[in-house]
């Protein structure tokens, strides 16, 4: 004897309760994957932040600097120990008791620890004014009572003589880690002459003034200066720089 059994079909709303679970969980799966991608990007950000102001501390002994760690993410360049390109300014810096201003360096490959040195520097910064004369007073002989000045743009040794205000404009050049200052003319009162005009013996003291700056770090090395109105801005670059 046999039995007739009834047939079953999907109910109407069992398909679209099984497509509204694959959108659920899908819409889960991407939750949780931007989480953990907010999660690593907050992480790493909080480990940058952190890591420029350890390099802020170290610093503090020259000046108060900022420092901006260039570079995402953070996180693999302090796995391998050594950032990819550090930035540091200053306003004020001091450096083997030798006072700059506006110090704006580039740092490339930082070692992260030991005693490995930097990789590549770049940057500029001012010798200002009273820098210059300190410097020219250790190792150079000026004339007694000269001072460096700017004017409109131009670097000159103010002094006085016969009474009257003295200005010798000079030209000053990058000669690898010194600074070599020609004289060029010389202004008293509203005159004005060449220096080739006059007799060596009047301007043998303000001749060929070299500034030396061996006290920087050592592999770095001037590659210009500019004249401004605080001072002269010179330019570095070195390899293999160590501030040790």
């Amino acid at each position: 004897m046999t039995t007739a059994q009834t047939l079953q079909y999907p109910q109407p709303n069992e398909r679209p309760r099984r497509r509204r679970r694959r959108r659920t969980f899908i819409v889960s799966a991407v939750v949780i994957v931007l989480t953990l991608i907010i999660g690593i990007i907050a992480a790493d950000r909080i480990v940058d932040y952190t890591t420029e102001q350890r390099i802020a501390d170290r610093l503090a002994d020259y000046g108060d600097a900022e420092v901006s760690v260039e570079g995402f993410p953070i996180l693999t360049q302090l796995a391998s120990r050594e950032l990819n390109s550090v930035h540091v300014t200053a306003d004020e810096a001091n450096y083997e008791g030798v006072d700059f201003t506006d110090v704006n360096a580039k740092l490339y490959d930082v070692p992260t620890g030991g005693s490995k040195p930097i990789g590549t520097v770049e940057g500029t910064a001012v010798l200002p004014h009273s820098t210059l004369d300190e410097l020219a007073a250790e190792h150079a002989n000026l004339p007694e009572g000269m001072s460096f000045t700017t004017v409109d743009g131009e670097l000159y040794l103010k002094g006085s003589m016969l009474g009257q205000d003295l200005l010798v404009g000079i030209d000053p050049n990058a000669d690898g880690r010194r600074v070599v200052v020609d004289a060029t003319t010389i202004k008293l009162g509203s005159a004005e002459f060449s220096l080739d005009r006059l007799p060596g013996f009047l301007t043998s003291e303000i001749s060929d003034i070299v500034i030396d700056l061996d006290f920087l770090p050592a592999g770095l090395e001037l590659t210009d200066i500019t004249a401004t109105e605080a001072g002269l801005q010179v330019s570095l670059h070195g390899s293999g720089v160590s501030l040790q």
